[in-house]
């Protein structure tokens, strides 16, 4: 008969991982509520129909076709919020920061060893994200 060994997890440990999955939950039920709303017409920024006739265009084409706009960053869906569509993007920017987030959490509670590469991971996380701004 085999013996079942437990696992001690170490605090810091448990807490990224709940945070994770904290946060990880929260960016998939705004995604669901958000796209069964989308899918059902409640408020979309973007017209379904029109969208899926120009889904294989480039996106700058798209937006032409589609809004008769022309894209260059992030903002068109924080000015429009009270859309559907729009507010699933907050879902994918949680879900892109849980990451983030849970280091952030732990930091304080980490060892001078792991503060250090946390602190490295951090500013690397930072830096991906702002890089497209830059160049």
């Amino acid at each position: 008969m085999s013996k079942i060994k437990e696992v001690e997890v170490d605090s810091t440990d448990f807490m990224f991982s709940k945070i994770m999955k904290i946060c990880t939950l929260m960016g998939l039920v705004i995604l669901i509520i958000c796209g069964v709303m989308y899918l059902a017409g409640i408020n979309p920024y973007l017209d379904t129909s029109s969208v899926v006739k120009h889904w294989e265009k480039p996106a700058g084409q798209f937006w032409k076709d589609i809004k008769n706009i022309k894209i260059n960053d992030y903002s068109w869906f924080l000015f429009n919020l009270n859309h559907t569509d729009s507010f699933a993007m907050i879902g994918i920017s949680l879900l892109s920061l849980t990451p983030l987030v849970s280091i952030i959490f732990i930091l304080p509670k980490s060892g001078k060893v792991y503060t250090v590469l946390l602190l490295i991971l951090i500013a690397e996380y930072i830096f991906s994200i702002i890089r497209p701004f830059i160049w």
